[in-house]
């Protein structure tokens, strides 16, 4: 019977070490559970202290707490938003939050919800998410004071049912991203003190919309490297934009307002995307302010004539290697103009915007008086998406063909919507224009 003995002894020995070695996961140090835990949203979190003693309150311990106001993030289906993160504040033990994440429906009066902002700030959070969805019978959710002179904030992101209604003094030291996105404001006072108090702040992402109570928004952040600037409205509503950011690498804008444009100072610019609406006068300095860019997009819709008088003269895109024009009704002849504008130009895409994309539409198109300097010298590659067949397009692709003596590469994207027969016909006629390059090489596609 010995023998046997130690038999199951030996089973029992190894049964035991393979269950240890199975949950390797709970035999990791702390730290490296928090911070896997952080990738999940609290509720989830939470949810991990049934798998044993060992994870019981181990989410109380994870330094970002991610809160939705929806079922799937509630542990009992039948708590209210508010009990649920108050339990959630009580029992999470971290003295300091990476993030703090918020997402909810505002149902009643939003007093409560400052006390969740006050905790944040009171454990030196670091990144504070907000985002608020309501009806317009409940206020919009005013910040406390406290939160603009948080000293360990990093990234502030507040979105929808928020009032930006900011104290006479805000010091944010440390705040490097901010994303004020479809929110409200006092006054045009309370954007200018907000950026104001972010000395370091290199990142903005803004939204805009005509009911938000300002006129005139002024980006004067002497740090800012990334903007990110979004205008929208049904109606014809006129607004300012002022930008004074004399390290801006980075520009994307979307103007869907009756916007005015003060650019001073966005010299060091180094890319830049634009959508517009309309395409008319009132961009012309917009353009102007675009002149040492290396990378410029462009999209529009509709184009009204321009009136380029005291511009011409200017080489305006001095530095530019890379443009691409999206186009929609109209608007082609100003190809003509930016290839003047562009001396030292080396990669061109054009494209029919997606909306004006297969109607077949044809557009006038006049090749410049004198083939400019970049298709002499510089340009190398272009790009046409969603080609038509139509005469216009031909005729810029023949002039570009024939002009450009150093192009490597004229690759044509043919709308989807040409029958088999139509595009072989297409091909056909694009192999029979002349090249001004004989390095140069056309992919139909």
């Amino acid at each position: 019977m010995l023998p046997m003995a130690n038999s199951v002894n030996q089973e029992i020995n190894v049964n035991s070490k393979h269950k240890k070695s199975s949950d390797r996961i709970s035999q990791l140090p702390d730290v490296l559970i928090h911070h896997i835990l952080s990738f999940l949203s609290t509720k989830e979190a939470m949810a991990t202290s049934i798998l044993s003693k060992r994870w019981l309150w181990v989410w109380t311990s994870v330094p970002i707490l991610d809160l939705q106001d929806t079922p799937f993030c509630r542990t009992d289906p039948n708590l209210h938003f508010r009990q649920f993160v108050d339990h959630v504040l009580i029992l999470n033990k971290t003295a300091s939050l990476d993030k703090f994440c918020l997402k909810f429906n505002l149902v009643d009066h939003p007093s409560y919800v400052k006390t969740w902002f006050w905790d944040a700030v009171s454990r030196d959070v670091k990144e504070l998410d907000i985002s608020i969805h309501g009806t317009e019978s409940f206020p919009f959710l005013k910040l406390p004071f406290a939160l603009f002179t948080a000293k360990t904030l990093h990234v502030l992101k507040l979105s929808h049912g928020v009032e930006l209604h900011v104290p006479g003094t805000v010091s944010l030291p440390c705040l490097k991203v901010l994303n004020l996105v479809w929110i409200k404001y006092t006054n045009d006072e309370s954007v200018s003190r907000l950026f104001a108090g972010c000395y370091v702040l290199q990142e903005l992402v803004l939204h805009k919309h005509a009911g938000d109570n300002t006129t005139c928004s002024t980006i004067s952040i002497p740090t800012l490297k990334t903007l990110f600037v979004r205008f929208a409205t049904t109606g014809r509503c006129r607004h300012k934009l002022k930008i004074n950011a004399p390290v801006l690498k980075q520009l994307n804008l979307e103007d869907n307002l009756t916007l005015e444009f003060d650019l001073e100072d966005v010299s060091s610019l180094v890319e830049a995307n634009v959508t517009v609406s309309w395409l008319e006068n009132r961009h012309i300095p917009l353009l102007k302010a675009l002149s040492n860019a290396k990378f410029v997009s462009f999209h529009w819709d509709w184009y009204a004539e321009m009136k380029w008088r005291n511009f011409r003269p200017y080489r305006l895109f001095l530095n530019l290697v890379q443009m691409e024009l999206h186009v929609g009704y109209g608007g082609w002849d100003l190809l003509s103009l930016f290839l003047e504008f562009s001396d030292h130009l080396e990669v061109l895409v054009l494209a029919k915007n997606d909306n004006c994309r297969g109607l077949g539409f044809e557009c006038s198109w006049k090749p410049p008086k004198y083939v400019p300097e970049c298709l002499l010298s510089s340009l190398s590659m272009v790009y046409f998406k969603g080609f038509e067949d139509l005469r216009y397009q031909l005729s810029m692709v023949k002039y570009i063909l024939k002009n450009a003596r150093v192009l490597k590469m004229m690759d044509i994207c043919s709308n989807g919507d040409l029958p088999l027969d139509s595009k072989i016909d297409l091909l056909k006629k694009l192999l029979m224009f002349p090249r001004g390059s004989k390095a140069c090489q056309l992919k139909f596609n």
